[in-house]
């Protein structure tokens, strides 16, 4: 066997002695939009992996807030939820659930809907059109851009209704919103966040927004991602991976329904062999041992 054979060897030997830590990983659903015109919103999407840290390691959790919802405003996109480490930045990532995006309000008789988040990509808003358009989905390698008027998603975060980015992620917080005069979705956070779909200048038509993509570190094992389901006219879009023995319950993930804010996230994680542990929406970063 030669010396580069032995090296690998040892490389694949020492990290398989490294302790485990399992994951499954819900992000937040967007909000819907108020009123009777309103678009329910996309729900989050689902990761899962194994990661192996040495022992002693700490791990940083974020879990996302559903979108909030503004009286007869657009729906603000969902929160991502991830696994970091060292700290919560965008190259500490190791496994992200992206989130689904905010439902829009719109008078012109068709009802624009939030997106499901997650996946190596997330899902354009509607209308699939330039002027009041839908917002992108994240990708891999760069936010959604905004429909017209509308914020571009970036890294974690989502794009807001006033044509800027939304608010930076402390442990959950919106996707993306809107302001006092738009009526369009904001985007979904994620590994990179939607963008904010647009708005008619006049205010009265508006487009969903983007949702957030999902994330795999390539040195995750077993992962596999989920995309949320679409909102459907005034229904938020049901949440995913609901018959897993780790789902917490209660629409976890879920999009919200037209009026109603989105659903929480929520991660679940065990050592080695050890019992589940189940983490909910805090408001702020949590942390763990290996």
């Amino acid at each position: 066997m030669s010396v580069l054979q032995n090296n690998l060897w040892f490389r694949v030997a020492a990290a398989a002695l490294l302790p485990s830590v399992d994951f499954k990983i819900w992000a937040a659903g967007g909000g819907g939009a108020g009123q009777s015109d309103g678009g329910g919103g996309g729900s989050g999407g689902y990761t899962e992996g194994t990661i192996r840290q040495a022992e002693g390691t700490t791990i940083y959790v974020v879990v996302g807030q559903g979108g909030p919802q503004s009286g007869t405003k657009g729906g603000s996109g969902g929160g991502y939820s991830g696994i970091f480490y060292t700290s919560v930045t965008h190259g500490n990532a190791l496994l992200i659930a992206g989130a689904g995006s905010g439902g829009a309000r719109s008078f012109d008789a068709v009802i624009n809907s939030g997106r499901g988040g997650g996946g190596t990509n997330g899902v354009r808003g509607t209308p699939l059109v330039t002027t009041a358009g839908g917002g992108y989905g994240g990708t891999q390698s760069a936010g959604g851009a905004g429909g017209t008027g509308g914020g571009a998603g970036s890294a974690l975060t989502g794009g807001s209704g006033d044509g800027n980015g939304g608010t930076a992620f402390a442990g959950g917080g919106d996707g993306g919103g809107d302001n006092s005069s738009f009526t369009q979705g904001g985007g979904g956070g994620g590994y990179y966040g939607g963008g904010s779909g647009g708005t008619y200048s006049a205010g009265y038509t508006g487009g969903s927004g983007g949702s957030g993509s999902g994330f795999t570190h390539s040195d995750a094992e077993n992962t596999s991602m989920t995309t949320g389901n679409n909102g459907s006219d005034a229904t938020g879009g049901y949440a995913v991976e609901t018959g897993d023995a780790q789902y917490p319950g209660s629409s976890i993930g879920a999009g919200g329904n037209n009026g109603y804010v989105g659903y929480n996230g929520a991660v679940a994680y065990r050592i080695g062999d050890g019992s589940w542990v189940a983490l909910s929406y805090t408001g702020g970063v949590q942390t763990f041992t290996t």
